[in-house]
């Protein structure tokens, strides 16, 4: 929303998520309208209570997208708009706040236990939080590699350090070199 607003009014202050106004919420007299079709404002400001009048707000939406420079507001359909709230808040509540992706925790495999220790502490805060987290061991140019079983040892430690606020959400991903570990913070999952 904010490329949006940046590109319609040059600015991009919007309100924040947890306090859109709609509909007779809308403390403004005189607004401009986002098109929803074209995606471009209207010329012209014209009366909110007009606009609302003109509107079946059983099936249609006024929200108030932006109040600086001036009101604008956006036309929507009420049940997709429902519909993209609830997705929203579903993603919210896995850790995917508006794209945020997963933490991701980078080792080799001569890390030194103490090092290892530190790097996990940082992952479970975010996983204490419900948030998902990605370990991987790599190897590091010039470094000579473990044998599997002992490379096999290493991920199963860090597996066992992270089992009691965290699950494996999805299938490791092994490679000759490199083991990706997916977690996910058991307070969501």
């Amino acid at each position: 929303m904010a490329w949006f607003l940046e590109r319609i009014t040059g600015t991009t202050r919007k309100l924040p998520d947890n306090r859109k106004l709609a509909n007779e919420k809308i403390p403004y007299r005189l607004v401009r309208v986002v098109d929803p079709e074209t995606d471009k404002l209207s010329p012209t400001k014209q009366l909110l209570q007009n606009l609302l009048s003109s509107l079946d707000l059983k099936k249609w939406i006024v929200e108030l997208v932006a109040e600086t420079p001036e009101p604008i507001v956006r036309i929507s359909d009420r049940k997709e708009s429902f519909q993209k709230f609830k997705e929203q808040r579903k993603a919210m509540k896995k850790g995917l706040k508006s794209g945020e992706a997963p933490k991701e925790i980078q080792l080799t495999w001569g890390t030194a236990a103490g090092d290892i220790s530190h790097k996990l502490a940082k992952a479970r805060l975010h996983l204490e939080k419900g948030f998902k987290a990605d370990v991987v061991f790599a190897r590091r140019k010039g470094q000579e590699l473990p044998t599997r079983k002992e490379m096999q040892a290493r991920v199963e430690e860090v597996a066992l350090e992270l089992e009691d606020i965290a699950k494996e959400w999805k299938a490791r991903e092994v490679t000759p070199t490199m083991t990706i570990m997916f977690f996910q913070g058991k307070s969501n999952s």
